[in-house]
Order: structure tokens, then C-alpha cells, then sequence
């Protein structure tokens, strides 16, 4: 059951650390606000039951990063130099700059400025040097060492 708090304090730190309440975060992630506020007070739920199943095998239940989760790349790449892999094995390295969002809010595809218009950009902030990669094309992405 150690774990399952852990687990609940992970979502309620991330969730505050976002500045959203919960049931922003329902909504955001499609489920219902009883369900965050039972999750966020560590209550007993199925989750227990599939950790004792998964302890017999040596594993437990623990959060992990999705990196082609859009939430994820946005808390973690925006405004950083990164390299994509796109499903296609093309690859667009640049700096993250903006998210691009559906008329329901949900992140569909990403701004991106290629790193040989990087200067140009700093210079003018010209918007049209950006190029665009949609969400769904995203095999993989990594941050650049600068």
C-alpha cells in the first residue's frame, strides 16, 4: 500500500505544480472527480489488487514517463532544444517553442524553430520560421545536449 501513497502524492504534486484543481484535471484526463479525489487520498481502489498481483512477480505499480504523452513533452521539452523521431524515421531538431491545440484543448501537434533558423529566430521572433510536427507522427523525442 506504500507504493499507492507514493502514487498519490506524485498526482496531487504534479496536479498542484500545474496550477490545476482537480477537477481540471478529471477533465483533462478524462475520468471523473471522484475518482482524482479517491486517487489523491491514497483509498483503497483496484490499484491495490493488481500491486499485490504484481508484487508476487517482483514488480509494483509506479509512475512513469510517457514521452509521447503531449502532457508529458509539454512539462518536459517546451522551450527546449530537442530531437524528434518521427514514425517516418525523418528527424526534426530544433527548440520546442509552442503547443498547438484542438478546439477542445487537447495538444495535437507541436511549433517547433529547426536549430539552422535558431538565430534568425532570436533576432526576430518571426513565427513563420517555425515548423510543425503533429502529435500522432511522434515515434520519440529526447532533449538536445547543448
Amino acid at each position: 500500500m506504500k507504493q499507492l501513497n507514493n502514487i498519490a502524492a506524485f498526482v496531487k504534486y504534479n496536479r498542484e505544480k500545474l496550477n490545476l484543481t482537480q477537477e481540471q484535471l478529471a477533465d483533462m484526463s478524462g475520468v471523473g472527480i471522484h475518482f482524482i479525489r479517491d486517487l489523491e487520498q491514497g483509498k483503497p481502489s483496484r490499484f491495490d489488487k493488481a500491486d499485490k498481483v504484481l508484487q508476487v512477480f517482483g514488480f509494483h505499480l509506479a509512475p512513469t514517463v510517457n514521452s509521447n504523452d503531449p502532457w508529458g513533452i509539454w512539462l518536459k521539452y517546451l522551450n527546449k532544444p530537442v530531437t524528434i523521431t518521427k514514425k517516418n524515421k525523418q528527424e526534426v531538431v530544433g527548440w520546442l517553442m509552442e503547443e498547438v491545440r484542438d478546439e477542445t484543448g487537447v495538444i495535437i501537434a507541436w511549433k517547433i524553430v529547426p536549430n539552422l533558423k535558431a538565430m534568425e529566430w532570436q533576432r526576430t521572433k518571426d513565427k513563420s520560421l517555425y515548423v510543425e510536427v503533429k502529435q500522432n507522427d511522434i515515434e520519440k523525442i529526447h532533449e538536445q545536449l547543448v
